[in-house]
């Protein structure tokens, strides 16, 4: 999983309110467009970049694609975020600059 990748496709407003809406239920792209007040066209071109970025997946639905989204990535997402915030809190001990004077570690003020 490539965070910059993920968190690019959920850089967008439209992208970011897909996402919104399909953890609260499936959609299908007519839906998403009717909610979002967005062209089809539009909804299918933002579906393409969450799909890419593994965000999103299709179920066949009668005959149209419903999506929903794949909660155990934005839970990986999650995770890797605790992750990095612990490293930031460990090197932030070990590096206190409050007073101005050069870094016990790195020697750069």
């Amino acid at each position: 999983m490539e965070l910059s990748t993920i968190f690019k496709s959920l850089s967008d407003k439209t992208r970011f309110q897909i996402v919104m809406r399909l953890l609260k239920r499936s959609y299908c792209v007519g839906g998403l467009a009717r909610v979002l007040n967005v062209s089809e066209a539009a909804i299918s071109q933002h579906i393409k970049i969450l799909k890419k970025a593994n965000l999103i997946e299709g179920e066949k639905n009668g005959y149209f694609m419903h999506y929903k989204v794949k909660r155990d990535v934005l839970e990986n997402v999650a995770q890797a975020l605790l992750n990095l915030a612990a490293i930031e809190l460990l090197l932030d001990k070990k590096c206190q600059q409050a007073d101005l004077s050069p870094c016990k570690l790195c020697n750069r003020a």
